[in-house]
């Protein structure tokens, strides 16, 4: 028991605590000197249950804690502190007290050993400063009411510490004073000099008006986070509120332009209102309705429009840049819907040169090009002051580091429109792309996107990450779906079937082959991205394999009864209506036998839509298939033709070959089902069972709720990260996948 106390002396420690509204008091403290976690206040000296020092120590902790504050009163007069001489225990500090405390005494009671405890919420929590805004909208003229486009907003930024908002003054004064603690609306505060200095140069280099992409970025919090800022209350008025508003009321519907001579149905006529919207703040715009829901119809009625109104002549011109293959449909679809609008189509090796483009251009309204001749003319466009670059299926732009992309970058234009149905088709990373074209800057840098959304959204499924870049991007981008209930289309109804075949054995006997030959050349390869590879290829090896063996190893001999999934698709082509037409996409084109094995087993004509035609012997085809006397078939690589491409004279489409990405198949089978059906749609996607096909095919489904949110299925590239148990278990043979023969 007691007897055995050891004997000590005991330590000063200080104390500061901060009581209420803001009240600091020094508390003086005796700590154990052989346990410096033992401690106590030195009030309980003065009080009756002051044997708790005896019962825990041996020793004179009086006469420890007068020795000790002897030796610190000169340092204490100097801070103009004095404890009561009698019973020493605490001490109410004002603020100059305090502040000298905190700024001289600290230092030189660290110097001599003496610690100073600081209030847990001073630690645990440091102040930041903080940004608040009030945006206010500017008007464009006394009576429109309608926003400005060069100066949308007003902002007003204030900085608060805490609760309490400063005027610049008094954090410049916070600045000088370089203190670390400080007291701000009656309470103290700990603060970092870095954020007070972070929150100047953010103040100074804000100071003007701002655009619609300043203040999402703003309102957002992107702006405060590049500054390592935090974001406060955020507040905006009536007009401002409802242009960022997720209503679709914020933008108003204008009719069909005069000029045109097809009328634009009502949810066009919403899109053709947002589109002058935006283009009208100078603001960039994504239009990313679904596949055949005319978004190149509602461009031309955006254009048309503002060539109406007063002072549109002066209008400078548009770059519409689209896929090769539909650089003549954009033309004939302008000469067709608004015959006003002069066209020129910057195309083919008699195009012009710079000189004459420039000349060109300022003659008309509508200059047509292709993304491959944009990038190899990028110094003869770059030279044109263009009015709007106009960038039609923008997914082919999804890469910022390829040659088109950069060139797009280098172009001038006024104020740019994105068309897609698929803006997002693999990765976050190409909604980055598309928006920083026609928005620069408003998603920050590619590396602070992949930091802030792309990982936590993709990696991580992080709902805060996802809302927060929904609200970023909603203002720019418009997507209706086609059952979505403002489109009132009358489109026929669409079955969609997956059509199930079976190995033929030697099938079956080639995929084994070419599943043992490539998991050992997987297993043996230690990088990663010759891994990645080998994964690949394997893929690719298979997937042809269940097309057809022929496709893989060349022998010569006759396609019949060869491919349990070819057999299938004839069977199918053969019950298709005389008076009907089919499409079949394949990602293989190079299997030219398929053409002409069709024909024969159909006794039917069947075209062929691939990457090395010219653009006349493609127009010819297509023009060819339209015809109801045409070809009933279309083969059709799905890389020349499974976008852009109007073909509703077919209304049977066969994915020959499944794509791994969803968003790919369903832009192929847009080119059917479109404005202008009147059939019945059937789609067909043929998979052989037991394979690699049917496991991909079961693992796309479960994704497609998180594809509908904001990322569209991966494509194949993931598969090559797959660990070595997982792929094998995807490509195996399953026992029932081979058809018995008879």
């Amino acid at each position: 028991g007691l007897s055995h106390r050891s004997r000590t002396t005991w330590t000063l420690g200080l104390h500061l605590d901060e009581r209420a509204e803001g009240q600091l008091v020094l508390e003086l403290w005796l700590q154990a000197a052989d346990d410096p976690t033992l401690g106590l206040p030195a009030s309980l000296l003065w009080q009756r249950d002051d044997d708790i020092f005896a019962f825990l120590r041996a020793g004179d902790p009086r006469a420890d804690l007068a020795r000790q504050l002897t030796e610190l009163d000169p340092l204490f007069a100097e801070l103009g502190i004095a404890f009561d001489v009698a019973q020493p225990s605490e001490l109410v500090l004002d603020e100059g007290q305090a502040r000298s405390f905190l700024r001289e005494g600290m230092p030189k009671l660290d110097e001599r050993g003496v610690p100073v405890l600081l209030p847990s919420s001073w630690l645990r929590s440091p102040a930041r400063v903080r940004v608040n805004l009030t945006a206010t909208s500017v008007p464009r003229g006394p009576a429109s009411g309608f926003l400005s486009p060069h100066e949308l907003a007003r902002f007003d930024w204030r900085l608060a510490v805490g609760d309490t908002e400063l005027t610049e003054r008094e954090l410049l004064d916070l600045a000088e004073a370089n203190e670390p603690f400080v007291r701000v609306g009656g309470r103290w505060q700990a603060l970092r000099r870095a954020d007070v200095e972070k929150a100047l140069r953010f103040l100074d280099r804000r100071r003007a008006g701002a655009g619609i992409v300043d203040l999402v970025r703003a309102v957002s919090g992107l702006e405060t986070d590049a500054a390592g800022l935090e974001l406060g209350d955020v507040e905006l008025d009536a007009p401002l509120h409802a242009l960022l508003d997720a209503d679709e009321r914020r933008f108003r519907s204008l009719p069909t332009p005069a000029t045109m001579t097809h009328d634009l149905f009502p949810f066009q006529e919403r899109g053709h209102g947002w589109l002058r919207l935006l283009g009208d703040l100078g603001v960039g715009a994504i239009l990313a309705d679904d596949m055949g829901l005319g978004k190149t119809v509602q461009a031309i009625a955006m254009l048309a429009s503002e060539r109406e109104e007063p002072g549109g002549e002066e209008l400078g011109p548009t770059l519409v840049v689209c896929p090769m293959s539909v650089v003549k449909q954009w033309g004939a679809e302008i000469h067709r819907f608004a015959p006003g609008l002069h066209v020129h189509l910057h195309h083919g090796p008699a195009r012009l040169g710079a000189e004459e483009l420039a000349h060109a251009a300022r003659g008309h309204d509508v200059v047509v090009t292709s993304y491959d001749i944009a990038a190899r003319d990028a110094d003869a466009l770059a030279a044109i002051a263009w009015d709007r670059l106009l960038l039609d299926e923008a997914q082919d732009v999804k890469n910022p580091a390829t040659k088109r992309a950069r060139a797009l970058r280098r172009l001038q234009a006024r104020r740019r429109v994105a068309m897609t149905g698929t803006p997002i088709e693999n990765r976050l990373g190409e909604l980055w792309a598309i928006m920083d074209l026609v928005n620069p800057g408003l998603l920050g840098s590619r590396e602070g996107f992949d930091r802030a959304f792309a990982r936590p959204i993709e990696q991580l499924g992080d709902e805060g990450a996802l809302g927060r870049l929904r609200s970023i991007v909603q203002p720019f981008i418009l997507r209706r779906a086609k059952d979505s209930p403002e489109i009132e289309l009358e489109l026929p109804p669409i079955t969609v079937e997956k059509d199930y075949c079976k190995l033929t054995v030697e099938q079956a006997s080639l995929y084994r082959a070419t599943v043992d030959r490539w998991l050992a050349r997987v297993e043996a390869h230690e990088d990663r991205f010759g891994r990645r590879g080998a994964v690949l290829a394997m893929l690719g090896h298979l997937k042809q394999v269940c097309n057809h063996p022929e496709m893989l190893l060349t022998t010569g001999r006759p396609l019949d009864g060869r491919s349990g999934k070819l057999e299938r698709l004839v069977e199918l082509l053969g019950a298709v209506p005389a008076a009907d037409k089919s499409l079949v996409f394949t990602q293989y084109p190079g299997f030219d036998r398929l053409v002409p094995h069709l024909e024969e087993r159909l006794g039917r004509g069947v075209g062929f839509f691939h990457g090395r035609l010219n653009a006349k012997q493609r127009d010819e085809l297509l023009a060819a298939f339209a015809a109801p006397e045409g070809p009933s078939v279309l083969v059709i690589s799905i890389r020349a033709g499974g976008r852009g491409l109007n073909l509703p004279a077919a209304n049977h489409v066969f994915h020959f070959d499944r794509w791994w990405n969803p968003a790919v198949e369903q832009q192929a089978t847009d080119r059917a089902y479109r404005f202008g059906q009147r059939k019945h749609v059937y789609v067909h996607s043929l998979i052989c069972t037991g394979t690699l096909e049917e496991r991909i095919d079961a693992l796309l489904d479960s994704k497609r709720e998180l594809a509908e949110k904001v990322i569209a299925g991966r494509s194949e590239d993931w598969l090559g990260d797959l660990d070595l148990k997982t792929l094998r278990e995807a490509v195996e043979l399953s026992v029932d996948a081979v058809e018995v023969e008879a």
